[in-house]
């Protein structure tokens, strides 16, 4: 940072002085002229401890409520908080930060922040330091953000550096500190695509809030580098404090470790319940492990053995009451248990308190610390999910129990030669779902060495989205098309200019021609120009410029008007489709609840499909209930309300369930509303009313990874059709097996084993022994493929094709994503899945079955 950003006016105009901690180098802020050290720990111990600076105690819930009315009164808004999963976002998955709230709509001036300044206490999951949590007495997996916010966009000026700062003190004068107990510490900070400078607060050793003056934007070309990552001034300058309401409460407190002062009651009860006294010695070796240097390590070196037993039985009880906590608020949240991304945390954090239950031999469920984690924060927390989270951390349990059973043997499996690799333990807990320490205990307990050193694991810290490649068809900038399929959907016949034409690409000054997105295919259909007919393949939007690809643009040059034709069959059919999947959607939450969110869709003129996020299969009995909700919707004939409004109102109105197939780029929101249905946004073209779907027939639903269920559909015309294929193929069965249903469907099973045995035996394939199972592997043409693969039902195999290798395994002995790592090993292909179904892109030509079988065969 350049000496201008580090000169904090506030600061120099109220005498603090500027100087150098003697221990660390870094430069602070303060009025103690005798003060050498930067106020943080290691540099200065934690002085607050027993000694709070505070004119009083506070509870978590007392302490949050201060620091909102304390800025409400100060002419903040006081905003709800978001959801921790970060629905609103499409590059993370989980919010670490209470910027996370208005990043990037927000700080990029598109969208106008719901207050300015605003105040907010959002909560946040943070998993970098997971493996501290219940050792070092402070760190936390989930903490609420208190953050003061004020959004500074050209010509519109609120607050800057000077004003966030003596807020900050005056807060803390509020609640007793006294200002020369106040030190601030200069440090450049990045985070979310945004950067610029912060100072950070000191009170008796311990940090209790940032002040960050964001200014800067992430770009490749920019010309400050934080952390390897460039970035550019903005226009827009931003103040971003984050407050640490957990932090200010011990520090009011004063207790011994932050975990008395957030759950009292629930450490007091554990400790009871294993009959555990508090150590003497706690506060002594929280202010060793907080001098970073490794004095944790000699002071527990001088314990006994029954001292050393009583602090991590206590470490355990400070697990279980921080991720109960952040387990209670993501089940609440709506999230779903998984192998990947968000759900991968959720269903670690639960595995990690099982294994501190475990530990300490403990009698109560861990449901029970879920409940008295809703109870208390009821308030902040969506209470209707309370049946899918019971009903998650029963099955989660469960799994983990099954898991458990089969520890040792799995572990023995990868130990070579009395060791263990650093790989291998990471395998173990990416795919099969052991905790690392977990492996650590077992490996002890059962003669194996266990590596010194382990990378990081990516399964936690991956929890950034993938962004999205943009497509590149033009050459030339056009300007926006004006989008005349919203002035009228029904419209299929229109006259246009020609603004550019690029190859086979068309631009149109306007156009009723539906650009692919939001999971609806492009319309189709034809566009004459003096005579000529020129057939639309394709239609893509790109920086909101319609690309029309046609078949042959020759005869169309810039400035002719043309006439377009859009095909009837094909919008009239999508049109279904799209409303269909709204009904649907909200015909799932109707029947399973609340937890349902959209994980993906792909609407088609035959079959569509719909993903959602569910802990378990779907019954029978629930898709037929699903399919008659759906089709009781079609019956009520409700008109569809569409409409531009404005981004903040449609979220105040109908939360962020807006968000289910995508987020908006900028102020303006396209909201698709079924009044007491469903309420979206969404820019695909729909009907005027759900009567004009006709009807909505399920065509198939199946698990197709860990979490996520798919709803095979089809609508309108396409539902009559598929039906009526339907009825057809069950007359000719029962023309060709009799009357009797029972023969008939012992006639048709035998078929379809008779089936896949021709099928297998028209294929090459070989066996190859993985531990003390079976693994078949099987070459075939990628356009049956996905079929064989899914069809191993009773049994487990490796499908190549030329194209993706998939892996399907019904034995819980195989994880078929840890297949799928060995192949990755190898170079042979890069994929992901689960420990049911895993695929991959193949990396390498004319990879054999011999090649896959001695991967595996060796690896085994």
């Amino acid at each position: 940072m350049s000496e201008r950003e580090e000169v904090i006016g506030y600061l120099k105009n109220n005498r603090y002085e500027k100087k150098i901690c003697i221990n660390c180098g870094k430069t602070f802020w303060t009025l103690d002229a005798e003060r050498k050290t930067c106020g943080e720990v290691p540099c200065d111990p934690y002085s607050f401890i027993g000694n709070p600076p505070t004119s009083r105690k506070y509870s978590l819930e007392e302490m949050r409520e201060e620091f909102l009315s304390f800025f409400e009164k100060l002419g903040h808004k006081r905003v709800k908080r978001y959801p921790i999963v970060a629905r609103w976002r499409e590059d993370v998955y989980l919010v670490n930060a209470s910027i996370y709230d208005f990043q990037p709509h927000v700080t990029s001036g598109k969208v106008p922040p719901p207050g300015n300044p605003l105040v907010v206490s959002q909560p946040c999951i943070r998993t970098v330091d997971l493996d501290n949590v219940g050792k070092t007495g402070r760190h936390l997996s989930v903490f609420e953000m208190g953050g003061a916010k004020s959004f500074n966009f050209p010509g519109k000026e609120i607050y800057w550096k000077d004003k966030a700062i003596e807020l900050a003190v005056k807060f803390l004068q509020h609640l007793g500190v006294k200002k020369e107990e106040v030190v601030f510490k200069e440090k450049p900070w990045a985070g979310g695509g945004n950067a610029g400078s912060s100072v950070e607060v000191m009170v008796r050793g311990l940090e209790v809030a940032t002040l960050v003056f964001m200014d800067m934007v992430e770009t490749p070309d920019g010309d400050v580098e934080i952390d390897g990552i460039r970035y550019r001034k903005m226009d827009n300058r931003i103040v971003d404090t984050g407050y640490g309401i957990e932090r200010f409460t011990w520090l009011s407190q004063g207790t011994d470790t932050v975990y008395e002062a957030l759950y009292p009651q629930m450490v007091s009860d554990l400790m009871n319940e294993i009959d555990l006294g508090r150590p003497d010695f706690l506060r002594e070796f929280i202010n060793a492990y907080a001098s970073e240097d490794g004095s944790e390590v000699k002071f527990l070196a001088s314990l006994g053995a029954d001292e050393r037993t009583s602090l991590d039985r206590l470490s355990n009880i400070y697990i279980l009451a921080d991720h109960s906590r952040a387990i209670t608020i993501l089940l609440y949240d709506g999230l779903v248990p998984s192998n990947s991304k968000a759900g991968y945390v959720l269903r670690m954090l639960i595995r990690r308190a099982l294994l501190a239950r475990k530990r300490l031999g403990m009698g109560s469920d861990l449901w029970d610390l879920v409940d008295q984690q809703k109870e208390r924060f009821s308030d902040i927390l969506d209470v209707r999910l309370e049946s899918s989270a019971r009903e998650i951390v029963k099955l989660e349990i469960e799994r983990f129990d099954d898991l458990l059973a089969k520890g040792d043997s799995t572990i023995k499996k990868y130990a070579k030669g009395g060791a263990i690799k650093a790989e291998d333990v990471l395998l173990l807990f990416e795919s099969n779902g052991l905790p690392i320490e977990y492996v650590r205990e077992r490996c002890e307990a059962l003669g194996i060495k266990f590596p010194e050193k382990l990378e990081k694991s990516k399964g936690f810290s991956n929890t950034r989205r993938e962004p999205k490649e943009k497509e590149h068809f033009l050459k030339g900038k056009y300007p926006e098309t004006v989008r005349s399929y919203y002035e009228n959907e029904r419209i299929l016949e229109f006259n246009s200019k020609v603004v550019g034409v690029e190859g086979k690409s068309v631009v149109l000054e306007n156009t009723y021609f539906y650009p692919e997105g939001g999971g609806q295919p492009s319309d189709r259909g034809v566009i004459l120009s003096s005579g000529k007919k020129a057939t639309v393949e394709d239609v893509r939007i790109v920086d909101g410029t319609i690309v029309h690809l046609v078949d042959d643009a020759e005869g169309i040059a810039v400035g002719d008007t043309v006439h377009g034709f859009v095909s009837t069959d094909r919008r009239r059919r999508l049109m279904q489709n799209h409303t269909a999947t709204h009904i649907i959607l909200s015909s799932i939450r109707d029947i399973l609840g609340p937890h349902i969110w959209q994980a993906g869709a792909q609407k088609d003129e035959r079959v569509s499909r719909l993903d959602v996020t569910h802990y378990r299969d779907i019954s029978p009995e629930e898709i037929s209930k699903i399919e008659e909700r759906a089709n009781e919707i079609v019956r009520m004939n409700l008109p569809l309300h569409k409409e531009f409004v404005n981004r903040n109102d449609a979220e105040a109105n109908f939360g962020f369930t807006l968000f289910q197939g995508g987020i908006p780029d900028g102020n303006k929101l396209r909201l698709v509303e079924i009044p007491g249905v469903d309420a979206e946004g969404c820019g695909g073209t729909h009907l005027d009313y759900t009567g004009e779907v006709g009807y909505i027939k399920v065509v198939k639903v199946e698990r197709i990874q860990d979490g996520i269920i798919r709803f095979n559909f089809a609508a309108g015309k396409s539902a009559v059709e598929y039906s009526n294929s339907q009825s057809n193929q069950l007359l000719e069965i029962r023309e060709k097996m009799g009357d009797d249903p029972a023969k008939a469907f012992e006639a048709v099973n035998h078929n379809l084993e008779e089936t896949k045995k021709a099928i297998e035996s028209g294929f090459e394939y070989s066996n190859v022994k993985f531990g003390n199972r079976e693994l078949k592997i099987m070459e075939v043409n990628e356009s049956i493929a996905e079929s064989i693969s899914r069809s191993l039902s009773g049994s487990s195999g490796v499908v190549v094709s030329k194209e993706r290798i998939r892996v399907a395994s019904s034995s819980p002995d195989i994880s078929a994503l840890e297949i799928m790592h060995i192949l990755e090993k190898k170079g042979f292909v890069r994929g992901g899945g689960n420990s049911t179904y895993a695929q991959g892109k193949v990396l390498k030509e004319n990879i054999g079955l011999k090649d896959i079988e001695e991967a595996i065969f060796n690896h085994s």
